[in-house]
């Protein structure tokens, strides 16, 4: 799926401009997608159409399981969520205040730090809702 008219063109471009700058700054990055809290891609990079839009559809699907894992386990909200395989890691991020609510799916390879993964797609998501939020 590609964005929903909520996104305009001047919303997507910037998008794309902060994930083109996250990927050039963090190794290892695979593909990364910014998408809608309803499963739809924002914007990509370094991923086909149907990979970019299968990462959305399956990055809001895992978002709001955690979400609903961190309300019953009285933890009031879902952060992120990480999965780790010898091969990569893939991270899942909500974007708060985001106007609309979006978060962020990164897959990244052997090369990449875990800490600086994080650290990185922290400063992105930061930077998505300043740009989301205006």
């Amino acid at each position: 799926m590609t964005a929903n008219p909520r996104f305009g063109r001047v919303a997507t471009g910037v998008a794309q401009k902060l994930l083109d700058t996250f990927a050039n700054a963090t190794p290892g990055v695979a593909s990364a997608v910014l998408l809608s809290a309803d499963g739809f891609e924002v914007a990509s990079l370094q991923a086909g159409k149907g990979s970019a839009a299968r990462l959305a559809a399956m990055g809001s699907s895992l978002s709001a399981i955690g979400s609903a894992i961190a309300k019953e386990a009285g933890i009031v909200d879902c952060n992120r969520m990480i999965i780790e395989s010898d091969s990569g890691t893939v991270v899942i991020m909500n974007i708060h205040d985001s106007k609309p609510p979006m978060s962020l799916a990164v897959v990244a390879n052997e090369h990449s730090t875990l800490g600086q993964l994080l650290w990185a797609a922290k400063n992105l998501c930061g930077a998505v809702a300043r740009a989301f939020r205006e």
